[in-house]
């Protein structure tokens, strides 16, 4: 028959407006992602000192409890500690020696120096059995880049370490403004990082940050999500991009959206 391809044409058209203004396809809003601590464990310099050695380094995993990170020098702390004790010796002889003369308030004093000096040593061997730093937790070393300032001073309270336990990561969702409003609390997705694009990772939202931040000069809503699945190659600080469930919506409107609100905003409609 005549013009058989154009009618073929005309209602395959026809067909396919049809299906992308009626029927309805998974609608997956994505924004770009970082991968977070929801804890971290500090490991601060126990006393004033000098870094001795360094045994780990960013990235490596240890185990809590029994991976030393790092060693101070307790030298000093260790002749402080012979010098309190010839110390609390020569109390004690003065108390003995005044307690022969009973001149009982000499060697009341003199016992009181001796416990001062006493305390002066159990401080001295509390500090020096901190010397090794050691995590409580087992995790991932994420700071701590210390064996290039070995005999680098460190005062008392200095972060030397943060350990992170690998089980408890998160990602920071960096959601463009003229799509937070199709994100809500409970929806699912995947992400995907940039070092392993092969392997999704499933989650949930947690949180929606209610106000803006401003990101690489755009706006965006910072959104929590909570990871259902982590793996051992995972570390705080990957990036990568993330795609949210957002129920289902007409095909011509997932694939007219963003065009549309452009011409919106550009002609106030």
């Amino acid at each position: 028959p005549k013009h058989t391809m154009a009618k073929v044409l005309t209602i395959a058209l026809f067909i396919a407006i049809l299906f992308i203004v009626f029927v309805k396809g998974q609608y997956r809003p994505k924004a770009p992602f970082i991968l977070e601590a929801i804890e971290q464990q500090v490991i601060p310099a126990p006393f004033d000192g000098y870094i001795k050695s360094v045994a780990v380094e960013v990235g490596d995993n240890i185990e809590g409890e029994n991976s030393v990170l790092a060693a101070l020098d307790d030298a000093e702390l260790r002749l402080q500690l012979a010098a309190a004790k010839a110390e609390k010796v020569g109390f004690l002889k003065q108390e003995s020696a005044y307690m022969r003369e009973n001149e009982t308030a000499q060697a009341q004093i003199a016992r009181a120096n001796a416990d001062k000096s006493q305390a002066q040593i159990d401080l001295l061997n509390y500090q020096i059995g901190q010397a090794n730093l050691i995590s409580p937790i087992n995790g991932i070393v994420v700071k701590g880049d210390l064996k290039r300032q070995i005999g680098a001073p460190v005062k008392t309270g200095d972060i030397l370490f943060e350990v992170c336990p690998l089980e408890s990561l998160r990602a920071q969702l960096m959601v463009p403004e003229d799509l937070i409003f199709d994100i809500e609390v409970g929806q699912e997705g995947r992400l995907a990082t940039a070092s392993y694009p092969g392997q999704p990772i499933e989650f949930v939202v947690e949180r929606i940050n209610p106000m803006a931040e401003v990101v690489n000069q755009r706006n965006v809503f910072k959104v929590r999500v909570r990871l259902l699945e982590t793996y051992p190659w995972m570390r705080p600080g990957m990036e990568g991009v993330a795609k949210v469930s957002a129920g289902k919506r007409p095909y011509i409107w997932i694939w007219t959206r963003k065009i549309i609100n452009w011409i919106r905003m550009k002609l106030w409609l």
